[in-house]
């Protein structure tokens, strides 16, 4: 196998543990509310109404909304709690649900989602969203029915097509969601999201110049994605560019550090310059790949460099029980049995003075 294939495989192995658990959450604030042109005036007019009307649920529900959007998701919160004491609109179930998947609290709010659903709200953006939540579930099924309905409602709507997208590629059918993709950037080229799945693809895919492109546009666009990063560096090592995919890596980590995958490819790259103790930093936030022979080749390596004999030891036979016939873990562990097992010369009382200890 060659250096170029060997590198295309490890790229599709670390795509493959490139997803939502790296800290990258879709971003789905795009409700059918007023538009906010002025978010502090809206604030204060909104306000001022609720003064006058306090028994006016969507008042708060409106003003829940601007919040939203301005991403006070604590505030918004306790508006649309308030909206939903005053009325049972299924559209405020909807805009909590909305608020409390921004927060991070999915399980919370799925049943809301639901709630509205069942309750005869039509919305693309709610369907969006129960598509959304369903995915992170691995329930594909469900997730292929609801984006079904939102592009029925708004099939021109990139978001939509976008997770139409989404579901071909997480059940395999990765050639219909490349369409589905360019599809959305048709409708509107500067959506980061959309480069962003492309790259990943191109990349997986082999198709390096593809990828690249994609990954720049969405940076473009996004500057603070750290997938796009992660990309960016991966496409960087392609070329041997280590000194540049280093500094993308860092840039990943700097926006969401627990991006397992840039912490591997920084261990890799901080074992090539020497530096034992970052690399063995960078494997304890990469768990996800401790079962991989690299990753116990370059801990293995990094404990002997830094005098962790038998801790080195137990990871060259970790690697030895994964692959019996591997020659270097076979000799590392004779190398190191050694070194802990022979026996130290003993030096007599005279020496021992002389030599001043």
């Amino acid at each position: 196998m060659s250096r170029w294939t060997l590198s295309w495989v490890v790229v599709v192995w670390l795509l493959s543990g490139c997803g939502k658990e790296e800290g990258i959450r879709e971003q789905m604030v795009n409700l059918e509310a007023v538009a906010v042109e002025d978010p502090a005036k809206q604030l204060v007019s909104l306000s001022e109404a609720i003064e006058r009307s306090k028994r006016d649920g969507s008042l708060y529900a409106r003003r829940a909304m601007v919040l939203l959007r301005q991403g006070e998701l604590d505030k918004a919160l306790s508006d649309v709690d308030e909206a939903i004491k005053l009325s049972k609109e299924p559209a405020n179930f909807f805009v909590k649900a909305q608020v409390l998947y921004l927060m991070g609290r999915r399980e919370e709010a799925l049943p809301l989602a639901l709630q509205a659903e069942r309750n005869s709200y039509e919305s693309s953006s709610l369907y969006v969203l129960l598509t959304e939540l369903y995915l992170d579930r691995k329930e594909y099924a469900k997730a292929a029915h609801f984006a079904r309905q939102a592009l029925e409602l708004s099939p021109d709507d990139p978001q939509v097509v976008y997770y139409k997208g989404r579901v071909s590629e997480v059940t395999g059918d990765t050639a219909v969601a490349m369409k589905h993709y360019q599809q959305a950037l048709t409708y509107k080229p500067d959506f980061a999201e959309t480069h962003r799945a492309l790259a990943r693809l191109y990349l997986a895919q082999q198709e390096p110049a593809q990828a690249r492109k994609h990954t720049e546009q969405g940076l473009r666009v996004s500057p603070k994605d750290p997938q796009l990063w992660l990309y960016k560096g991966m496409l960087q090592l392609q070329v041997a560019r280590k000194d540049s995919a280093l500094a993308s890596f860092e840039n990943a980590l700097a926006l969401s550090d627990t991006m397992q995958a840039a912490h591997f490819q920084l261990a890799q790259l901080r074992h090539g310059l020497g530096e034992n103790e970052l690399v063995l930093q960078h494997l304890e936030q990469a768990p996800r790949y401790s079962s991989q022979l690299k990753y116990l080749s370059v801990r293995a390596s990094s404990l002997e460099r830094t005098g962790e004999n038998v801790a080195a030891l137990r990871t060259y036979e970790r690697m030895l029980a994964i692959e019996p016939k591997h020659t270097y873990a076979r000799q590392s562990i004779a190398r190191l049995r050694y070194k802990l097992e022979r026996p130290r010369p003993q030096l007599d009382s005279m020496a021992v003075r002389q030599r001043g200890f």
